[in-house]
């Protein structure tokens, strides 16, 4: 089982985060910081996983994500996709830790099918802020055992795209359950700003999934628009509040 990118946190005994979650219902594990107040911004996110075959290609995969956090805390995450002609569409999750609830729905441009969701969230899930790492010191630059099969240890301080960050790493050993399977060992990597409580870089390298890298750029200060924080006008809201909790 992959160790979670947040288990260098917990490692440090600085404090955990549970993002419980349901696929397709719950919001997603986020770098955009949700619950973390009076830093507001806006940014762009941009995935990439590079997978090598067996035959030795390489197929790569990109995603792009907008993201907004207000001086509240609420935030906007927004999914661009094309299908197979080449019509946009755009998924979104806007996270109100404040009222307790995020909403979802898809904008799509040649679509009559205007319907925007409200699902509860849980406590768990009012903050995914990363939480801020002590003062960093020499010794906290030596790779930590903290298992037999994983080790982590603090990656020093550097300039990611712009903003100030600190990083960590861990490496975890996977066994194989296979009879003939071999064990891999999979490397997480954060990058998060003290000051914005967000993750501006992600690396997991992994043998059976590849590559996949996270960078959050184009970083821009400031409280977006309350507008982005609602459903759009001519929206029908179907509140989920009181459906059976979706299972996790």
């Amino acid at each position: 089982m992959r160790i979670a990118s947040w288990a260098v946190l917990i490692a440090l005994n600085i404090g955990s985060v549970s993002f419980a979650q349901a696929p397709g219902r719950y919001p997603p594990q986020t770098t955009s910081g949700t619950g973390y107040t009076g830093v507001p911004y806006s940014a762009t996110e941009t995935t990439t996983n590079v997978l090598t075959g067996t035959d030795g290609v390489q197929h790569t995969q990109t995603s792009v994500q907008l993201l907004w956090r207000d001086a509240q805390g609420r935030t906007r995450r927004e999914s661009i996709q094309h299908d197979a002609l080449g019509v946009e569409s755009r998924s979104v999750i806007m996270t109100d830790p404040v009222a307790g609830v995020y909403l979802k729905w898809t904008v799509r441009y040649d679509s009559t099918n205007k319907i925007a969701s409200i699902w509860p969230l849980s406590e768990a899930q009012k903050i995914t802020a990363p939480p801020p790492l002590p003062h960093l010191t020499a010794p906290d630059l030596v790779p930590r055992i903290i298992g037999p099969d994983c080790g982590c240890e603090r990656l020093g301080l550097q300039d990611i795209n712009g903003e100030y960050a600190e990083g960590s790493r861990t490496k975890h050993t996977v066994r194989a359950t296979a009879a003939g399977g071999q064990d891999h060992v999979v490397t997480n990597e954060n990058w998060i700003s003290p000051e914005l409580r967000i993750i501006l870089r992600h690396i997991t390298d992994d043998p059976v999934e590849g590559v996949t890298t996270t960078n959050v750029t184009d970083v821009v200060r400031g409280d977006p628009s309350s507008d982005l924080f609602a459903a759009p006008e001519g929206y029908e809201i179907r509140d989920r509040r009181q459906s059976p909790t979706p299972a996790h």
